[in-house]
């Protein structure tokens, strides 16, 4: 369980920066991997949206816009009244924005971010999977309804 949310955040950034370091330098990779489970694992499993929108470094409008599009997953848990942010997944989104912005990216940075882990990182296919496998197997199988937009009106 968390530490609070000063220490979530101080430890999120650390993981953010030293995923960073890990991904740039290949012979640290191996023994960063550990600190990093471990430093992540001491965070609580799911953050508020400020805490989130921190991490990531926007406001809080703009991860209430990824939230709306899907981009951003929140979960319901029990104790809070609002919808929290997983934290793993909140975390190598987090570290693929900051790599983005080191690169000097600057629009774009979530889409960018998402191709990025869903390309290279197993554990964000895991948690990916398991928030949105369901709907996207519905789809494949051609269960789910596309939307006319212009359909709707005032009353919808």
């Amino acid at each position: 369980m968390g530490r609070g949310a000063t220490a979530d955040l101080l430890t999120a950034a650390s993981v953010v920066r030293l995923r960073g370091l890990a991904r740039r330098d290949a012979t640290a990779r191996d023994e960063l991997r550990p600190v990093i489970e471990d430093l992540q694992g001491t965070i609580d499993p799911t953050l508020p949206k400020t805490a989130a929108a921190e991490i990531l470094g926007v406001s809080i409008n703009t991860l209430d816009k990824w939230i709306a599009r899907g981009r951003v997953p929140v979960v319901d848990v029990a104790g809070y009244q609002r919808a929290r942010i997983p934290t793993a997944p909140l975390l190598a989104l987090a570290s693929e924005v900051s790599e983005l912005k080191r690169m000097g990216e600057g629009r774009g940075l979530l889409a960018q971010a998402i191709v990025r882990l869903e390309q290279e990182d197993p554990q964000w296919q895991r948690e990916f999977d398991q928030l949105y496998g369901e709907n996207l197997d519905a789809m494949e199988r051609g269960d789910l309804v596309k939307l006319d937009l212009n359909s709707f009106g005032p009353d919808d």
